[in-house]
């Protein structure tokens, strides 16, 4: 059997997935859409923007932990067996909350007397960003060469779990921010 240099069969005694063909770096990128790349860049644009300090409203910092849960969650919907991706959704989701909230509340922020939170600037909304561009990308990849993984129930919970892991930090990050800002709210005077 000739194959392509740039086509590999990834099925065998060590990979469940025979008869798989993995294409090409070069070929995954060639066949992703063009608006994926569009949404990728307003990722690295955004991200950066949160390293610098700013005074925001109070609803801004959620909105970037509001499109990773709501993304997540739309994948569970979407699964074949909704309620095995919600099972393994929720548990990573409770166990990323803790983590999330001890890396919100490492940011300095204050609550100004108009409402508005005044933050430190820091790396949180870069990486958060690329991680869920990168946990979406890599899932659709991965269904999109090998779609009989999204029958497996294994795969389903597994995939639901990675979604739910991160939209967890992501939460847990906001509830950390806005417990710091509550804890820096001074009376006026």
């Amino acid at each position: 059997m000739d194959l392509a240099p740039s086509i590999i069969d990834v099925g065998g005694p060590i990979n469940p997935l025979p008869g798989v063909i993995m294409p090409s770096l070069f070929e995954i990128v060639a066949h992703t859409p063009l608006w994926v790349w569009f949404v990728m860049a307003l990722v690295v644009w955004l991200g950066p923007q949160g390293l610098r300090p700013r005074i925001v409203p109070i609803w801004r910092p959620a909105l970037l932990p509001m499109v990773g849960l709501a993304l997540s969650l739309s994948g569970v919907a979407q699964a074949l067996h909704p309620g095995l991706a919600l099972a393994g959704w929720s548990a990573a989701f409770v166990l990323a909350l803790p983590l999330g909230h001890a890396i919100g509340c490492r940011r300095p922020v204050r609550r100004r007397p108009d409402g508005r939170l005044e933050i430190a600037g820091g790396w949180f909304a870069l990486i958060f960003g690329v991680s869920i561009f990168a946990v979406r990308y890599a899932l659709g990849v991965l269904f999109g060469v090998a779609p009989a993984l999204a029958h497996q129930p294994l795969w389903i919970c597994l995939s639901a779990a990675v979604g739910g892991f991160v939209s967890g930090i992501g939460v847990g990050w906001f509830s950390g921010l806005l417990m710091q800002a509550r804890q820096s709210l001074t009376p006026a005077e």
